[in-house]
């Protein structure tokens, strides 16, 4: 009886240490993602670089990882910066994601028209997504938590990758063709913020 007692409170232990081993693993599969395919360094490092205008991703909790593609385009800085509480427009693909390139056949929602009609044609099926800017309020609209927290500091008109864990997306649960556990990765343009 005490070796059961025994199982039975070190089980949520054991289980746990298996959910932090995916989530590092996960982690990993991003971070060599960005660094070998994309040869991408982190924003610590970026003063440790020679070239001038190094991409770079930025991290953001237990494991949200930000590019934006523009960050060094000529008058970026002068549109208006996410902050929390603010409305935003966005248009995106949302990919699963398993550490290479994504693919058109691995979004599992946009709404791009030319990208909606394109999935349609390849699978035979009218999707009926829509094709209307997702709008959100930072901080009070109902979105993925590796969106939300990526999306302050970036600027209108901006072009961003968001790449996250599972535990920052869906995590355990089985949403549409979505598995569970999945990483995720969403291509975004920041269409309009207000304040």
């Amino acid at each position: 009886m005490k070796k059961f007692l025994t199982i039975l409170l070190l089980l949520p232990l054991l289980v746990g240490c298996k959910e932090e081993d995916t989530l590092l693993t996960e982690r990993d599969n991003i971070e060599k993602y960005l660094t070998s395919s994309r040869r991408m360094v982190a924003e610590e490092n970026v003063g440790d670089v020679i070239e001038d205008n190094p991409a770079f991703y930025s991290t953001f909790g237990r494991y949200a990882y930000r590019h934006i593609v523009n960050y060094y385009e000529t008058g970026r800085e002068d549109k208006p910066i996410v902050e929390w509480g603010d409305n935003l427009q966005i248009r995106f693909n949302a990919y699963t994601f398993n550490g290479s390139e994504p693919a058109t056949s691995a979004i599992y929602w946009s709404n791009i028209p030319e990208i909606i009609d394109e999935l349609g044609k390849k699978s035979g099926f009218t999707l009926d997504w829509p094709t209307e800017p997702l709008t959100i309020k930072l901080g009070t609209t109902r979105i993925l938590e590796g969106l939300e927290r990526t999306l302050a500091g970036c600027h209108e008109a901006d072009s961003v990758q968001v790449y996250m864990t599972s535990n920052l997306a869906y995590g355990k649960e089985l949403i549409g063709v979505i598995p569970k556990n999945s990483m995720v990765a969403w291509y975004m343009k920041i269409e309009k913020v207000t304040k």
